[in-house]
């Protein structure tokens, strides 16, 4: 049963509507299994609405040899480019903040300013360069004569024995007091030693300038009732010497009756070897302190060792 196209009730058998007398189309009683006749158009059936889906939005393929190649490495590159960026940013900020971190020391509001203390990382001041040439140039620095005697080995023709002094001690007179720097100690020998001589043998050739003596036994010693003991004039003193030098060169001394170093200037000779003859020596002294002994107290030679 079909209805009508007209007013859409139901037909019946007959050849109109019975509703509203629209006449009934004839119905198509052919097969379309069988039936070649052309079909009327199917006309087009609008699409249900959609989502868009991701593949919608999707550009359209670039052909080869476009620029698509260059397009693809430029992300890279921007990437890179970003990241050095912030790793310079970093390590730009953790070196120059390190002093940051310290807190400064606090200052008194009374305290004057002062002057920014030098940076302990500022780099130590440039040292002048030496050369071969400034040390080839440059003069020694000149050297003052001083006194060798205490280096040298010392001969004597003969040595008083050792005896007792006041106080009980006991005093020897070995040819080491000539050259120990002490005024109270003395060489000495028994009588007149007018003729004798003393050998000094230094540790190395000396540029001499000045030799000297202490010519007597510069000594004082108080007795035990408070009366003063002078050895100096109770010995026999020395009043000339001569001084001999291994080339030969003699220089005469006269002397004094002081308890000092008494010297002479001879020159500037190169000698090893200093010989002190005894010329002329004094009578021993009287009283209490007299004894007749030749005594020296200290020897001085003086010079630039080689």
């Amino acid at each position: 049963m079909e209805n009508c196209t007209a007013c859409g009730a139901r037909l019946g058998t007959g050849r109109s509507c019975p509703a509203c007398g629209h006449p009934a189309e004839a119905p198509d009683l052919s097969d379309w299994r069988t039936d070649t006749a052309e079909r009327p158009a199917i006309k087009d059936v609008p699409l249900a609405p959609r989502y868009p889906l991701y593949a919608d939005e999707a550009p359209a393929p670039t052909p080869p040899g476009s620029g698509g190649r260059r397009r693809g490495w430029l992300p890279w590159v921007a990437g890179s480019a970003a990241l050095l960026l912030v790793a310079a940013l970093g390590t730009a900020l953790l070196v120059g903040g390190a002093d940051d971190e310290q807190d400064p020391a606090p200052v008194a509001e009374s305290a004057a300013p002062s002057s920014p203390a030098p940076s302990s990382s500022a780099p130590p001041p440039a040292q002048p360069t030496r050369t071969a040439r400034d040390d080839i140039s440059r003069e020694p620095e000149p050297r003052e004569p001083e006194d060798v005697a205490a280096s040298a080995s010392v001969q004597v023709p003969a040595t008083a024995p050792p005896s007792r002094g006041l106080d009980g001690a006991r005093t020897s007179y070995d040819a080491a007091n000539l050259v120990d720097g002490d005024r109270s100690t003395t060489w000495r020998m028994r009588g007149d030693a007018s003729g004798r001589q003393l050998v000094l043998r230094l540790d190395r050739p000396t540029t001499i300038t000045r030799v000297g003596l202490v010519n007597g036994y510069a000594k004082r010693a108080r007795g035990p009732r408070g009366g003063v003991l002078d050895w100096y004039t109770g010995n026999r003193r020395v009043l000339a010497v001569e001084w001999v030098l291994d080339d030969g060169t003699v220089v005469r001394q006269r002397l004094d009756e002081v308890r000092r170093v008494q010297t002479v200037d001879v020159g500037a000779i190169t000698t090893r070897r200093v010989r002190l003859r005894l010329v002329e020596v004094s009578a021993p002294g009287s009283g209490r302190a007299g004894r007749d002994y030749t005594a020296v107290s200290e020897v001085s030679v003086v010079g630039l060792p080689g």
